[in-house]
């Protein structure tokens, strides 16, 4: 009787010590800048995909231009563009874009990464290639190097009598071929209108000067 008492005061222990750990408490949430002040970075691009050597920072400043069409406040991107260059970047990360955006004063980053970037071959009504692009876009809380957004685009532009809705928005009013810039326009335009809500701004892109360009 003793044996079969000491067997299970042995065992009881044993049970104990298997159970899980307890999860860990859920993460409070991103604080958002109250008045945030965006520093978009020049896109990185992909290795060997032969972009143009100033395709990175023209996406920054039409993204940038549209964020301030959103009503955002904007860091100058070509004053991100000389932080960037002079910064010792490393990694391309989010804490690369918080430390380069607490250089000019911006509270919160974007950082993007080009994929692809091929020009249409041909004319606006006839193309032997279509444009295509391909790119990420993150935005980032300054204060904790945290990810609050992210938007990604990848289209190679179809023919006309494709299924209407597998065209991006800004695409279904057209007729035409575009230029990869064009579909750059278009693209960004959208990813502002996401990244601005995000932040808290309505977002009325178009719209006569609601931002701000420092």
């Amino acid at each position: 009787m003793r044996a079969a008492a000491l067997g299970l005061a042995v065992a009881v222990p044993l049970v104990v010590a298997c159970r899980p750990p307890a999860p860990p408490p859920p993460r409070p949430p991103i604080a958002l800048p109250e008045r945030p002040r965006v520093a978009v970075l020049p896109f990185h691009p992909a290795e060997g995909m032969g972009a143009p050597d100033d395709a990175g920072a023209l996406l920054a400043r039409i993204l940038a231009a549209h964020l301030a069409e959103s009503g955002v406040a904007v860091v100058d991107p070509d004053v991100v563009l000389g932080a960037a260059q002079l910064a010792d970047t490393g990694a391309y990360e989010p804490r690369t874009a918080a430390r380069v955006a607490r250089k000019v004063g911006a509270n919160v980053a974007v950082l993007g990464t080009l994929a692809r970037w091929q020009d249409r071959v041909g004319t606006a009504w006839a193309v032997e290639k279509p444009a295509s692009l391909a790119y990420q876009a993150k935005l980032v809380n300054v204060a904790d190097a945290a990810v609050i957004g992210d938007d990604h685009f990848d289209y190679t532009q179809q023919t006309l009598s494709s299924n209407l809705l597998d065209l991006p928005r800004f695409l279904r009013s057209g007729g035409r071929w575009l230029t990869v810039r064009e579909l750059a326009e278009g693209a960004l335009a959208e990813t502002g209108d996401r990244f601005a809500a995000a932040l808290g701004v309505a977002a009325h892109s178009g719209g006569a000067g609601g931002g701000r360009t420092h």
